[in-house]
């Protein structure tokens, strides 16, 4: 009797910590594109300074590129997504830089990201999606 009531909690105990995992699935378009931004053209003057950040072409609905000062390196920068992640299948979903070049702001539902790792900095609970980016010195290579 002891055996199965153990063998009823244990199954109990490990369906109940089962239905508590996160659902880490993103129902977002994936594209394949290969981006390269030269930091010695004008529209990428922006990128020359920590905390700069720029909109650029590819990805799903463009690409927002930020220089980050990422573990004492000068060299970082975070590429994501354009598109709104709540309402990317909306018009409205392009994301716009802030002032200070702080956030991404959706004119959908107002949600703010920051833009040095992609985060909601409001309710809004799924982070940008965010793209590999090498950079040699000179091009920031984008992927996906």
């Amino acid at each position: 009797m002891k055996r199965h009531l153990l063998l009823l909690w244990t199954l109990t105990l490990f369906l109940v910590a089962s239905g508590c995992t996160k659902n880490n699935n993103r129902d977002f378009p994936i594209v394949s594109f290969d981006e390269y931004i030269y930091l010695n053209n004008p529209s990428s003057l922006d990128l020359l300074n920590i905390g700069g950040a720029i909109t650029h072409s590819g990805g799903y609905r463009g690409l927002l590129i930020y220089r980050r000062y990422n573990n004492n390196d000068l060299n970082d920068f975070g590429a994501f997504d354009r598109a709104c992640p709540t309402h990317y299948a909306q018009d409205c979903s392009v994301l716009e830089i802030s002032d200070d070049n702080t956030f991404a702001e959706c004119a959908c539902g107002g949600e703010k990201y920051l833009l040095f790792d992609g985060s909601p900095s409001t309710d809004a609970v799924t982070s940008l999606m965010e793209y590999r980016c090498t950079f040699d010195g000179t091009v920031i290579r984008i992927r996906n």
